[in-house]
């Protein structure tokens, strides 16, 4: 540390100073050190949207802010030398925990000024960003005092993630022994990152509370648990960002579908949620604007196989390999959307779209296989026919797409036989 002397017997690793009377080579306010601090502490950090600050989660965008007032008003000598040496070389997450034990030196001493001075209180809220931003410096200040006890929480995670045994869950759940509420809540925010299974956990849970009401939940200590797991879910959100109204990234669209859906039936199959209630007025929420953001996609979804399959009125027939893609990918999200129905808010738009899409695959893969009967050497007509059976199978069955195999094949053998 800069003022002081370690302890006896803790000496610890930092990054080296600058020669005296010199001058840090870079700017602390660099991107650099926000990356390091981003990576640092990716495992509480949430993306925007952030419309419910949830136990332990804090918004990456306020955590951004914070950092700035950090690196420009507390720690700016100290952020240079972490700047100075990821510029160096040096990776960036060990470069910030090596700096860890001087930034919570610096921010000990701004608390013990602002006790003196409500002024300075007054001025630090406002240039970390305001109200919001000092409500979660705590988790933030915690999240660096007890980082390698969250690394321990992220491999928690993922170990009850393989469990089958409820009563094995149930005994690791117990061996959580960490009664300050402020780390417990970026334990559960660490851990349920990682986790793969919510509802075996969640059922272990309620046992273990003697319940399922959020009373139960609460005095037994798992209030944490529920809250990670709605921030978790609301920061699937931000992960449906459309482009020209469908998803630019499909795969991670009904990821983020899938992952919101597993992580809202833990709460929904497992606890009895009252819906006026803190719990239930956040999950009626993000249940709503999840969902706000699936309409315009599903919508286009008939559409899309539409344009991939209908043959051009004019000019030469063509398949546009792009438009099939894009067919191919919307029937993909929409088998997605159904089998998550439970946990959205979409049912009369996911039947309209589960109906005018059957139809159309139905009706454009029949007149796609008379064409290519007519014309079986037609290679367009064959790219037409096969894309189709595709999308029949992924909108019907295998067994249907079977069917038009054969009667594709059986085109082909006529073809050969003259």
């Amino acid at each position: 540390m800069l003022k002081g002397k370690p302890r006896a017997g803790v000496a610890r690793e930092t990054l080296p100073r600058t020669s005296a009377g010199g001058a840090p080579k870079k700017n602390a306010g660099e991107p650099l050190g926000l990356e390091a601090f981003n990576i640092a502490l990716d495992h509480v950090l949430v993306d925007p949207p952030v419309h419910h600050h949830l136990g332990g989660a804090v918004d990456r965008d306020l955590a951004k802010s914070i950092w700035t007032w950090i690196a420009r008003d507390i720690a700016h000598s100290e952020v240079a030398r972490l700047v100075d040496a990821i510029d160096s070389g040096a990776e960036p997450r060990t470069a910030f925990l090596l700096m860890i034990p001087e930034f919570l030196e610096r921010l000990r001493e701004n608390a013990a000024h602002e006790k003196e001075d409500y002024e300075a209180e007054r001025r630090n809220t406002l240039q970390m960003g305001g109200e919001d931003a000092r409500m979660r410096l705590p988790y933030l200040i915690m999240a660096m005092r007890r980082h390698a006890l969250l690394e321990q929480a992220i491999n928690f995670g993922k170990a009850i993630g393989k469990l089958q045994d409820e009563a094995t869950i149930s005994a690791a759940l117990q061996s959580i022994s960490i009664s300050n509420q402020l780390t417990r809540a970026l334990w559960m925010q660490a851990m349920v990152g990682h986790m793969a299974n919510p509802s075996r956990v969640m059922a272990a849970v309620t046992k273990l509370s003697g319940g399922n009401t959020e009373v139960h939940i609460a005095n037994a200590g798992y209030a944490p648990l529920v809250e990670a797991i709605l921030s978790h879910a609301q920061n699937q959100i931000g992960k449906l960002s459309a482009h020209s109204g469908m998803f630019a990234d499909h795969d991670l669209a009904c990821k983020s579908i899938d992952r919101f859906h597993r992580l809202m039936r833990a709460i929904n199959y497992n606890l009895e949620i009252e819906r006026k209630s803190l719990w239930g007025t956040v999950i009626t929420n993000l249940t709503a604007r999840f969902s706000e953001r699936l309409e315009r996609p599903m919508k286009e979804i008939s559409l899309h196989v539409t344009q991939a399959l209908r043959r051009p009125r004019d000019g030469a027939d063509s398949l546009d390999p792009g438009d099939v893609l894009m067919a191919l990918n919307s029937l993909y999200l929409l088998l997605t959307i159904r089998k998550s129905r439970d946990s959205l808010a979409v049912n009369a738009l996911l039947d309209k779209a589960w109906n005018d899409t059957g139809q159309a695959v139905e009706v454009l893969v029949t007149r796609a296989l008379d064409h290519y009967r007519a014309n079986p050497t037609d290679p367009v007509a064959r790219e037409r026919i096969d894309a189709g059976i595709k999308m029949a199978e992924i909108r019907y069955n295998p067994e249907y797409a079977e069917v038009l195999r054969r009667a594709r094949d059986g085109a082909d053998r006529r073809m050969a036989q003259g």
